[in-house]
């Protein structure tokens, strides 16, 4: 019965030094996750190819939809290339829901077909 208690207590000590990290911080070096169940959000940037994305309203459109998603981090678009890169937390948000959310705005984006139900506001096209 000695040695039961004994491996309790170094597996609630070994839990006690190793620490889960600071989950508020965003950067892995500053808040290393030691143990396979720590929580850690991480930020990921992805970009999407957007063709109709030819004026900077439009493009600022979108970005405006995005900023209302949880896990929302920043966004910057490219005109040259007709790309959005967005920086979004990992843990909250995946890039098929930012695909979605732009192609259910009434955009293609990346091979997703635009909804074609979707309304515009007044003075942006496409």
């Amino acid at each position: 019965m000695k040695y039961p208690r004994l491996t309790l207590l170094n597996a609630i000590m070994l839990l006690c030094l190793c620490g889960c990290g600071n989950p508020g911080k965003h950067n892995a070096k500053e808040s290393p996750a030691f143990m396979a169940g720590c929580y850690r959000e991480e930020v990921v940037t992805s970009e999407y190819y957007i063709p109709a994305m030819t004026t900077p309203e439009i493009a600022t459109y979108i970005q405006n939809l995005l900023k209302g998603m949880m896990g929302h981090v920043k966004s910057e678009y490219d005109l040259s290339t007709r790309t959005l890169s967005v920086s979004y937390a990992s843990s909250t948000i995946r890039s098929m829901n930012i695909e979605e959310a732009i192609a259910y705005s009434g955009f293609e984006v990346n091979s997703r077909p635009a909804n074609p139900a979707a309304k515009l506001p007044e003075g942006l096209s496409k």
